[in-house]
């Protein structure tokens, strides 16, 4: 390692060689780690071992220190990780209503601390537990690292020209909160050193560059000789760091903590700092020693415990910022390294021929032509790769390229796309961890799991299991188990899916997909500070929902009907009156028509859900009547929104034509359509609107042919927007339109025929796309009337064979075929 420090300019390599022979040196033994490392994790285990400390100091959630029985319990199996939250609730940070919906809703923060079967923090608490010494976590909660809000701001804010988009308490960026424990590695690749080592040496990741110096190839022959050179390799890389980043990301907030832990601890158990080992990031073994005042926490609510992880959330395609990029890979790794007999040495070669099988073997269900003979290939292709770039053993980077070079035969993200995706699935893996059933369950995923047992629902139990599940909400078990599933949806929990229901027309039966999995778990805990029940973390979810959007009418009302779905009526009764604010507020057709579209499904379901219909009819009238007010504001909306505003029109007239009970003011929406339309310059939304007056029946059928003439007698320019006018007529009526169908047909042939040639073409596009909205008994009325026009009888229409010729010879044909027909009568055979 000292040649690197010595190549590095601009290092001085004398300071950094100093430094770190100084930590080695001290009494107290300190290990470099870097996360989820199996070679770091193979020398602590001896290290440990060896040296028989009474305490070991990690570098992990001070918080969670308790629950280090669980970890270590043998029932516990990774891959598991540390949750830990915090919810800020007396404001104390300032940042209600800025890193949360609302004032009145308390924000919150929640990081996960993942562990894998060769995490080095793992199994120095396996060890430990082995060896009978005491685990501390020293790291500083999470919480410590908020960013409160100032009065300075507050300030900015206020005199800010444009608001700032608000930020959602799930946002991990929010105010400077953590969205996932720190980690060391960020600050090495922003370092000098390491910029110029990856340069110098052809690494082209952090990933490759550790692999290379440190886990595969057994280049240490030793845990000592493994912790001396990833010491030197941290305090120049520590050297090459600003202590303004350090400061911005909490290096220095942390390591004061960190030691604070250290000494306090040393102190009261009356220790001496030979009886301790430190494990903790490289890059923090050059930390203060020092104390300073210990750093005071925000009050709020803290929880931690541990849940079940995947392989796959702790892998970089997750988005794990220190994720691993194989989990399965470096697992295959580690265990070639452990058992009696086992050749560290051997293991980097043993670990690549599984892993170039697994690959295979799976490409090979993707249907690529894959064979043992490209195994073999591959992994002497790796080798050599590995000895050109002077690599002591094969790494991923050079098994990923030999795959590529001796399979791939083009471009691996079009020919190569089904190896890619096998390679990604057996680098990650597919396993899942559990938790011993001693560390207890929290108040919600009790909740959860009693649920399933008072519903009759432990058939769905079975891992990785899928089941569809047929309710019918007449009965009242199934009821239940709808109410159940709508919470289960609303707190984002991946156990139970909507396939069908919910619409008007189906008020009284839904389809769910129900599947199981160990992620269930994960998805309640973090929800746990939402509410201990299931009931008392929906309301709350959909309570800071509303704090958001008071005056949306289509989001509160939108959550009215979720909320009685998952049976609130508490949640109710409090949109209700919030669902009338944001009506009387909002002015957007879209947003009322989308809010008139839930409360007439909220009605139908009335009864059943036991709540009063009369404030539903209400709150329907008094949306209906908001929304018909809305109408002439859209009469020029840009193109972009037509069908959006289309949308919202048909679904004010199906409400109005559906009011069996003449709740609507039918002449208000009336009134307002055509407002609309003597305002609209868009022939498009003009068609609309004349074919939703005739589909309410404000008018004979006979108007639209009427205006369909008008375009005949128009200038050109005016001629060729009819294409437009039709489309938008053919958009909103269906039905009524084909009581005038033969007028219309008329008035559409006297167009044509007063079109040029050119002109034709023009408009032909978007008439088309009109009679193509139509449904095909329509369209087949309409040529029916065609024919008819010219020429064909009535009554011959059902001997028209369809071929591909014109109108005027397929009437010819017809009467060829009746004339044909009576001749044939007469033969005599």
């Amino acid at each position: 390692m000292k040649d690197l420090l010595d190549a590095a300019p601009g290092l001085d390599a004398n300071a950094v060689e100093q430094r770190a022979r100084e930590v080695l040196a001290e009494p107290l033994y300190w290990f470099p780690v870097r996360h989820h490392s199996p070679t770091a994790a193979r020398y602590i285990a001896e290290v440990l071992r060896a040296r028989r400390p009474k305490v070991i100091f990690i570098e992990g959630p001070a918080e969670a220190t308790e629950l280090v029985q669980h970890i270590a319990d043998p029932k516990t199996k990774p891959p598991i990780a540390i949750y830990s939250s915090y919810r800020d609730d007396d404001n104390v940070l300032g940042l209600a209503g800025i890193a949360s919906s609302a004032p009145d809703v308390p924000a919150k923060w929640g990081v996960w601390y993942p562990m894998l079967p060769y995490s080095p923090e793992y199994v120095a608490i396996r060890v430990a537990k082995e060896i009978g010494a005491q685990v501390v976590f020293i790291d500083l909660p999470h919480h410590g690292l908020i960013t409160p809000h100032s009065a300075e701001d507050a300030e900015d804010e206020a005199e800010a020209d444009e608001p700032e988009d608000e930020l959602d308490e799930e946002d991990p960026e929010a105010e400077g909160a953590p969205a996932e424990p720190p980690t060391w590695e960020n600050l090495a690749v922003e370092s000098n050193f390491y910029k110029t080592l990856a340069e110098t040496a052809g690494y082209r990741s952090w990933s490759e560059c550790w692999d290379a110096l440190f886990e595969v190839g057994g280049r240490h022959a030793d845990a000592e000789e493994f912790r001396r050179d990833l010491t030197y390799f941290c305090a120049a890389v520590r050297a090459t760091t600003s202590n303004d980043r350090m400061v911005r990301d909490g290096t220095f907030a942390r390591e004061d903590h960190m030691w604070r832990a250290i000494a306090t601890t040393l102190a009261e158990k009356q220790l001496r700092p030979e009886d301790a080992v430190v494990v903790c990031g490289g890059f923090h073994l050059f930390m203060k020693r020092e104390l300073v005042p210990a750093k005071v926490l925000p009050k709020g609510t803290v929880y931690a415990t541990v849940a079940p992880y995947s392989y796959y959330r702790t892998s970089e395609q997750s988005g794990y910022g220190a994720g691993n990029r194989a989990p399965k890979y470096y697992e295959m790794l580690y265990q070639h390294t452990q058992g009696a007999g086992s050749v560290v040495a051997e293991a980097p070669i043993r670990a690549m021929v599984d892993h170039v099988v697994a690959v295979l073997a799976r490409g090979r269900r993707a249907g690529e032509l894959l064979s043992s003979a490209d195994a073999i290939s591959i992994t002497q292709h790796a080798r050599m790769l590995a000895s050109l770039r002077g690599h002591q053993a094969p790494t991923l980077d050079d098994v990923r390229d030999g795959i590529l070079s001796c399979c791939c035969k083009g471009r691996p993200e079009e020919e190569g796309r089904y190896l890619l995706t096998a390679m990604t699935e057996v680098e990650i893996g597919s396993a899942i961890g559990r938790v011993t059933p001693a560390l207890g369950r929290l108040p919600l995923v009790f909740d959860f799991y009693r649920s399933i047992d008072d519903l009759d629902l432990g058939e769905t139990m079975g891992k990785e299991k899928k089941t569809k599940i047929a309710l019918d909400l007449r009965q009242e078990a199934d009821e239940r188990r709808s109410v159940f599933f709508h919470r289960l949806a609303e707190l984002g929990v991946s156990f139970a899916k909507l396939l069908e229901g919910g619409e008007s027309n189906t008020l009284f039966r839904e389809v769910w997909r129900v599947e199981w999995s160990p992620r269930v778990e994960t998805e309640l805990i973090e929800n746990n500070l939402h509410g201990d029940t299931m009931e008392a973390a929906a309301t709350a979810k959909i309570d800071e929902e509303l704090a958001r959007e008071q005056e949306d009418a289509a989001s509160v009302c939108e959550r009215l009907l979720r909320a009685t779905n998952m049976d609130l009526p508490g949640l109710v009764l409090r949109i209700e009156e919030t669902a009338g604010h944001a009506i009387d507020a909002d002015s957007r057709l879209v947003s009322l028509a989308r809010a008139l579209t839930h409360l007439t499904v909220l009605r139908r379901q009335a009864a059943r859900k036991k709540i009063r219909e009369d404030v539903v009819v209400d709150l329907e009238g008094r949306c209906f009547a908001r929304a018909c007010f809305a109408i002439p504001e859209i009469a020029n909306v840009p193109v972009e929104d037509h069908e959006e505003v289309l949308a919202a029109l048909k679904s004010v007239a199906e409400a109005l034509l559906g009011d069996s009970a003449s709740t609507f003011d039918r002449d208000l929406f009336v009134e307002n359509v055509r407002s609309a339309y003597a305002e609209s310059t868009s022939p498009y939304l003009r068609g609309a609107m004349c074919g939703l007056l005739t589909e309410t029946r404000a008018q004979p059928a006979e108007v639209l042919s009427q205006e369909i003439l008008k375009f005949a007698q128009s200038r050109p320019e005016v001629m060729l927007t009819c294409g437009e006018f039709l489309d938008g007529v053919m958009a909103t009526s269906r039905t009524a339109i084909m009581l005038g169908a033969q007028s219309l047909v008329e008035a559409f042939d006297v167009l044509l025929r007063a079109a040029s040639w050119e002109q034709f073409l023009t408009m032909l596009p978007r008439a088309r796309k009109a009679f193509e909205r139509l449904h095909d008994r329509s369209r087949v009325a309409f040529a029916d009337r065609v024919a008819q026009l010219y020429g064909l009888q009535e009554g011959e229409a059902d001997k028209l064979a369809q071929l591909d010729t014109s109108v005027g010879a397929a009437v010819w044909m017809a009467r060829i075929d009746a004339r044909v027909a009576e001749v044939m009568k007469e033969w005599d055979f």
